[in-house]
């Protein structure tokens, strides 16, 4: 074979995966979740689709980025949204949450936090060290925390 012929079929190859790669990505979910997806964030991308069963419903978890924002979102099979989880760096936490945090937790520090949206309800899930050990406490807006 002469290089231009090897050059060639090395294209066609990288070519054909590349669209397997990103028929599979755009395949993973149903054509409601990712039209719902694609009309709320149009700049985000997908970076990880999973099939999970909650409450016995089979729903999709997007994992995303939309610039800086990472995003985790939670569809049902017909496209409505059933939960939203933004990573937050550790100085975005609401001063209500870090004021919680230092009631229930004195001197730890924040290693990061999630803002999760369910329905009208909004919590925060932060991760925080004190002595060596890591626990994930749970705060609403106003920093009462929840179980």
């Amino acid at each position: 074979m002469t290089v231009r012929r090897i050059a060639t079929c090395l294209a066609l190859v990288i070519i054909a995966g590349v669209g397997m790669v990103a028929a599979q990505a755009t395949a993973t979910a149903p054509p409601a979740v990712m039209s719902a997806f694609k009309q709320a964030y149009p700049n985000a991308t997908i970076l990880h689709v999973s099939r999970e069963r909650r409450d016995g419903k089979i729903v999709y978890e997007l994992e995303t980025r939309d610039g800086a924002m990472r995003r985790d979102l939670i569809y049902d099979l017909e496209g409505h949204t059933l939960e939203i989880e933004e990573i937050l760096p550790a100085d975005s936490v609401p001063a209500a949450v870090r004021a919680g945090l230092e009631r229930d937790l004195k001197g730890a520090t924040i290693l990061g936090a999630e803002r999760v949206m369910r329905a009208d309800t909004v919590l925060y899930e932060v991760q925080a060290r004190k002595a060596g050990r890591t626990q994930i406490l749970t705060y609403d807006p106003e920093g009462t925390r929840k179980e």
